[in-house]
Formats: C-alpha cells, structure tokens, sequence
C-alpha cells in the first residue's frame, strides 16, 4: 500500500533515498532550500525550505500529512526531521537523542560519563576559554558544535591561531554560537556504519581513512573491508556498539568515525544518519550485502522488519572498497581527461566529478569543497587497490598555466 513519506533535504547525498522510497512504492515530498535542489526531479512533490528551518518545515509536512519523515547523510537535517515526527506523532528517534547524535559537546559529555573514550575537551565562546586546553597539550582541535562535512573545523598550535580561527567554528555551529575545543591525538582515523533495528545495534562496514596533506582533518581516501591485518576491527565494533546501543538509539542508520590511539578507539563523532557521499547508499549495501535504505524506510513507517536477517548475517571476508577524492591542485581548469574511463569502468560503484573548463580549483577548506569522487569495488583487495591507482593516475585535471 502506497504511503506518503517526506524527505528532508534534497542534495546530491538524498537522490538515492528518495529513488529507494520510490522504487518502494511510496509517494515522497522532499524539501531542501533551492528550486533546483538535485533530489528534486525524483520527488512526487518538492517544496523550498531551509533543512534547519524546522517550522517551514512543519508547515509543508501538515500540507501533505506523511506517514514518515525521514533523511539521510545530512547531520543537520537530523534535528528537523526529529521534531517533525515528534509534532506529527510519527515514529522517530525523538529529539532527545537528535541533540545527543548532532551536538558534539553533548556526545562528549554523554561518553564521558559512560567510559567510552574520546579526547580531552571544553566548550567554549570565546579563544580564552580554549587558551588553558592549548596551553595543556600544546596542539588541539576547535570545531563547530553541529555541522557537517568537516566545516569549520581547525587545527590549532598557537595562539595567533586560536584567535584567528575561533569565529570560524561558531559561524558554523547552529543551535548556538558556541565551539568545542579538544585534546589532538594522533593514530589513525576510521569510520563505521550500520544499522539499528529494533534498537539493537549492527555494524555494516568499516573503513581506514587517509587524509589530505594540505588538510589532515578531510578524507583523501577510505578503504572498506571486513578485517584488517593491522587493526582490531572487532574491537571496533563493540566500541561503537556500546555507544549506541548505552545512549538508547531505537532505530534508523548510524555513521561514526574514531582515531585509534594508545591501545583504544577514541570517539571523533557519531551521526544518528548514513555516511555522506553516498557512503551509505552505495558502499554498505556493496559491503554487507543489507539493504540498509529498505530498513529505514520500513522502520520509519512502523512496518514489521526482519531483525534475524540481520542479525545471522554472514558478511564477505573478500569485498574490498575504495572510496577515493581527488587532489588535483589548484588553477584555472584548461580540460578534464579520462572521464571516459569513470563513466564505463566495470567496477565503479559511483562517482561524482563536476569539474569543467574555466573552474577555478583550490585545495579544499571542508569536504564539501573536494572536486569529486569515485567509488570502486569487488572482491579481489589487490585488484581493487590497482584499478584505484589506475584511475588516479588517468582521470586528471590540465590547468591553463601549467601541463
């Protein structure tokens, strides 16, 4: 039977959930704050609303009266859509847990009390109240206390900086001019996604991160597989596992990422939502062989959903995914070659490379701003890794001033 389900947000991150709801079925309004939002062509029904303005949002969802309101691979939308539900009497996640999945100073706070390991940490309003975490460790991280794709985030070793920087991180914070100081630590960085069903938490993927050289707080590369032969990745399940499951999430997709550190996972974020870049849509799906988008829709609904399936699972010890940025520098773009070689490869999954002539490219100030992506799996890890590197290599960027 054919249900109304609205979709907050409608960027390129959303095409694919509004498709699956589609494919499913359903009837789908999708807000998002341009008339030329890219999810928009797929919808039923599109309306022009800003993801945080939870009352225009309000007003558009008692236009249509969806059974669901839902999102994905958006944090802000996160807060939205829970009041939404809340307001509506739909089934969510409540807004109690939004502000616990969204406000990293709130996440903190929550981890520290509950012995799951994250970096020292103050919030703060001004550079003074962050000066004595910078004068303790000598380097630390400010951030927004809830935005997305990595905004505003810097790293800081002086005080030149700190006061430099600081206004950065508040223009980015939403729900209030505050921002979160922290301890630096070292170690490498993963992500892990998965699903909550029945409020028992599973994981469905894991990757290690590379990030970029001129920026060490964005991803350059992440590679997906089920073990590593240098990480304890069961550790990291139940690392993760315990947050979610100790702060009481009852349903949908969670994305968190860590630093591995002295021994531990250390908790950088965690998102009630998927993985952006398509992380979610095309990657786990590819990884752990669940149809993650089907059990949030079904859930959101309040439809019945097979938890066994997911809990008996058996995953691939051989899947292996790339997910790849590319770094092609800065200039004035002269040509773009080997499109070609994205568009027909046979084992792309996605990609996403917007760049033409006479764009002027500059080395990425959050993750929004990378000139795209692609995305390349199977089941062969080396095969995989050669194909990565061929594309790199082939699909580049000729500037005006330089061959």
């Amino acid at each position: 039977m054919q249900k109304k389900i609205m979709i907050i947000a409608g960027g390129d991150w959303q095409i694919e959930l509004v498709k699956k709801a589609k494919a499913m079925g359903h009837y789908v309004i999708c807000s998002n704050l341009y008339e030329d939002s890219p999810a928009f062509p797929y919808a039923d029904a599109c309306e022009v609303a800003n993801v945080l303005d939870k009352e225009k949002n309000l007003e558009i969802a008692r236009k249509y009266m969806p059974d669901a309101v839902i999102s994905d691979q958006s944090d802000i939308s996160v807060p939205t859509v829970a009041y939404l539900n809340h307001q509506l009497g739909l089934r969510g996640i409540g807004e109690e847990k939004a502000a616990l999945f969204t406000d990293k100073s709130l996440q903190r706070q929550f981890c520290r009390e509950h012995g799951i390991p994250v970096p020292d940490f103050k919030l703060c309003k001004t550079p003074e109240d962050a000066l004595p975490l910078l004068e303790k460790y000598g380097k630390i991280i400010i951030k927004p206390i809830d935005s997305q794709s990595s905004r505003g985030v810097s790293t800081i070793t002086t005080r030149e900086q700190l006061w430099e920087k600081y206004q950065t991180a508040l223009d980015w914070s939403n729900r209030e001019k505050l921002f979160l100081a922290e301890e630096y630590i070292g170690g490498d960085e993963f992500t892990i996604d998965g699903l909550v069903v029945n409020g028992h938490h599973y994981p469905l993927c894991i990757s290690v991160k590379e990030m970029y050289e001129t920026n060490p707080n964005i991803s350059r590369m992440q590679s997906y597989s089920y073990e590593s032969p240098d990480y304890d990745y069961e550790l990291l399940r139940q690392t993760n596992k315990r947050l979610v499951e100790t702060a009481g999430l009852p349903m949908g997709l969670t994305h968190s990422e860590y630093k591995f550190w002295k021994g531990k996972f250390y908790l950088v974020e965690a998102g009630a939502r998927g993985g952006g870049s398509n992380l979610s849509a095309k990657i786990v799906p590819f990884m752990s062989g669940i149809d993650n988008y089907e059990y949030l829709i079904k859930e959101a609904l309040g439809e019945p959903v097979d938890e066994a399936l997911v809990r008996d699972h058996q995953f691939s010890r051989d899947k292996y995914v790339v997910m790849r940025f590319f770094d092609f520098g800065e200039g004035v773009v002269e040509r773009v070659e080997g499109l070609d070689l994205l568009k027909n490869h046979p084992m792309l999954l996605d990609y996403q490379l917007e760049v033409k002539p006479g764009d002027k490219l500059e080395q990425p100030k959050y993750g929004r701003l990378r000139p795209g992506h692609f995305v390349i799996g199977g089941d062969d890890r080396e095969e995989v890794k050669a194909q990565a590197n061929f594309l790199i290599q082939n699909v580049r960027v000729v500037f005006r001033d330089k061959e």
